[in-house]
């Protein structure tokens, strides 16, 4: 029995070797077993990943990338290295900025930016500013002035000593049940009634607890006298307060006067310090600039004053002073990200949480717990609306969307089909459209050294996992503007090196140099490929192997209008088991066998199927000597052999441009 199988896409990406048996999802006909250096394409097709362009060297095993990004035409890679920064803009090094960051402390780093100042946050260091000094060569690093910071009651035995505060207060000429009200520090108590006994100094006592700025606790009050009361401000409380006012509110009259016996000292300190630990994470939402965990308060948010950025005084707890809140949870689980979207969003190693408030405020603020995944340490992106975050297992990427139909967000799964791509990942980036490619992309590095790369489009239902390896390790990614930047280990000539590279639309290999014109037989430029074998293109051909020596190489030939020389990647496509409905069900066990195999390619020269190379020029005049000229259309390949699984592998085994658009497999059924 003979029938065909048409496969029209390929952009459910890489499936798991557990939906084998699923043919009844329709992922599975557009979906891989195997996708390894390739990208799947929004519109349907699959494609060779883009090359990495070599950019730099010289860097750490700790190395991390960071943008920069004054505006789209201003914009720098900043490397990160032990104690030091290095500046380059458009690929090319501007400057090295000295800094402090221990190189394990590097892959901890959080940043925020506003024009040409970066906030930079380490819980063991202060807060630093890396600011722009007019030019790219000139740069500086410096601690943050705070005009204040938060205070905080520790209460334990590295507090300061407290020293109570005494104040006296004296009624002269105030009518018994007048209506009174004290002022503490521009914050009025709620109105009571005056009374020359021991209620009146309960009433006293209740109204300046109740204030915002005494803690709740450590205020006394007794009546010393006639019509005089001593006030305690002791233990939370303790502090240098500003002499108390008070006044009768309504026509009685009389005066009330306040002195100070005492002053007092606070038990409070500055909430974050180089005893108690610094901010880890950090955000800009509605004018203020936002800190979240520390140390020795690791679920607790902060917020500057509006417009006041480094401002944390709360004032009177006006709408746009600062504000502070610690997590309402049931467990401890500590902030790993605070994220500015939709809605101001916190993610902790055990839940997700928003604010739904706009603007926030001290008297509206509250954290609403969402879901209960827990995020990993990587800073959480945004991507087609969504707030995207990898779940702390490390086995699963993460939608942080708001649902208008259940009034909540949700955090949908982006990996249930393809979890085997994630391997306890250690950074993200995205990217959403490039002037070579209209599709959003999400860069993951594993911790093993491999990339998981994610198209998604949740409007057009496109969602497909690949997976890319290279001749070393991926370490870190970061996207700057429109370019995507990796540091990368590898291994030359016996050697360990670490590469800062970048994803080239225009290379086909790794680590890559490009020439233009060089009308030369003699290529330099290849220092960091000394010793190390690489492949060799020259006018759109592939060249024999050359290894790099003193920086240069020797071709067979001149390379008269383009050349690149890197290494090789294979880039691999097999297809899931072919199964078909042929009237009587699904039959998984019958032996198949591929009679032929017709690839819809684009913008080709070079294919292998199952093992076949493909022809992309045949004999005839004018054929020796010229370049094999992309090929946009269908190849056929016969096929042998019968197998239970009859699945198509595609890859190359050249460095070549290379774009499946779609496959027709011809079977037969045993």
């Amino acid at each position: 029995m003979k029938y065909y199988q048409y496969q029209s896409a390929f952009n459910s990406g890489v499936l798991d070797t557990r939906i084998l048996g699923r043919v009844d999802v329709s992922q599975y006909y557009n979906g891989m077993i195997t996708g390894n250096n390739v990208v799947c394409l929004p519109q349907g097709g699959v494609k060779r990943r883009p090359g990495l362009k070599y950019v730099a060297d010289g860097v750490s095993s700790e190395a991390r990338v960071i943008p920069f990004v004054f505006n789209v035409d201003q914009t720098y890679l900043l490397v990160f290295r032990e104690n030091a920064i290095d500046v380059y803009r458009d690929d090319v090094f501007k400057a090295t900025v000295t800094t402090t960051y221990a190189a394990a402390d590097i892959p901890n780093i959080r940043f925020a930016q506003s024009a040409d100042t970066m906030i930079l946050v380490d819980e063991n260091y202060a807060p630093k500013l890396f600011q722009r000094d007019g030019s790219d060569t000139s740069w500086l690093f410096n601690d943050l002035a705070f005009v204040q910071k938060p205070l905080y009651d520790f209460n334990d035995a590295s507090s300061p000593t407290a020293v109570d505060e005494i104040q006296v207060i004296t009624f002269s000429s105030v009518v018994t049940g007048a209506p009174i009200k004290l002022t503490l520090e521009g914050i009025d108590t709620d109105e009571f009634s005056y009374q020359d006994n021991a209620s009146g100094a309960v009433d006293m006592q209740k109204a300046l607890l109740d204030l915002p700025n005494t803690g709740n606790s450590g205020v006394s009050v007794s009546r010393t006298a006639s019509n005089q009361f001593t006030v305690t401000f002791s233990g939370a409380s303790a502090d240098a307060w500003t002499q108390m006012t008070g006044r009768v509110t309504n026509v009685s009259g009389g005066n009330i006067s306040v002195s100070t016996t005492q002053n007092g000292t606070s038990r409070s300190e500055d909430v974050w310090s180089n005893t108690r630990g610094w901010p880890k994470t950090i955000t800009f939402h509605e004018g203020r600039l936002w800190f979240g965990g520390s140390t020795q308060k690791p679920i607790t948010i902060w917020g500057s004053r509006v417009n006041d950025l480094f401002n944390f005084d709360p004032g009177k707890l006006r709408d746009d002073q600062s504000l502070d809140v610690t997590l309402d949870v049931d467990q401890f689980d500590e902030i790993r990200a605070i994220f500015s979207n939709r809605d101001l969003q916190v993610f902790t190693s055990g839940a997700e949480f928003y604010v739904n408030e706009s603007p926030i405020t001290p008297s509206n603020v509250a954290f609403k717990r969402q879901t209960g995944y827990g995020s990993s340490k990587i800073q959480p992106k945004v991507i087609d609306g969504a707030t995207i975050y990898v779940q702390r297992t490390g086995k699963a990427l993460r939608e942080f969307v708001f649902s208008f139909a259940e009034e909540a967000y949700l955090s949908q799964t982006t990996s249930l089909l393809s979890p085997s791509v994630l391997n306890q990942p250690v950074d993200m980036a995205v990217s959403v459209g490039t002037s070579s490619e209209d599709a959003n992309y999400v860069y993951i590095v594993n911790n093993d050294g491999t990339m998981a790369v994610f198209n998604t489009l949740r409007a057009q239902e496109v969602a497909g996992w690949t997976t890319w390896d290279t001749d070393g390790l991926f370490l870190n990614v970061c996207r700057l503007v429109d370019d995507i930047y990796f540091v990368i280990k590898r291994n030359i000539d016996g050697v360990d090196k670490y590469y800062v590279e970048k994803l080239d639309s225009d290379s086909v290999m790794d680590s890559s140099v490009n020439y233009n014109s060089p009308a030369s037989a003699t290529l330099t430029g290849l220092g960091h490929l000394n010793g190390k074998e690489c492949r060799v293109r020259a006018d759109g051909n592939v060249l024999s192997n050359a290894t790099p020596s003193g920086g240069s190489i020797t071709l067979s030939r001149v390379a008269e209008n383009s050349a690149e020389v890197g290494l090789f990647f294979t880039p691999t496509v097999k297809t899931m088991p072919v199964e078909k409905d042929v009237g009587v069900g699904y039959d998984l066990s019958s032996n198949k066998r591929i009679v032929k195999c017709s690839a819809f390619v684009q913008d080709t020269t070079a294919l292998t199927i199952n093992g076949n190379i493909v022809p992309f020029r045949a004999f005839g005049e004018n054929v020796l000597d010229n370049t094999v000229q992309p090929y946009t259309g269908k190849k056929d390949m016969y096929l042998l052999g019968w197998t239970k699984e009859a699945q198509v592998t595609l890859t190359q085994e050249v460095p070549a441009p290379m774009t499946i658009l779609s496959l027709t497999i011809e079977m037969e059924l045993a």
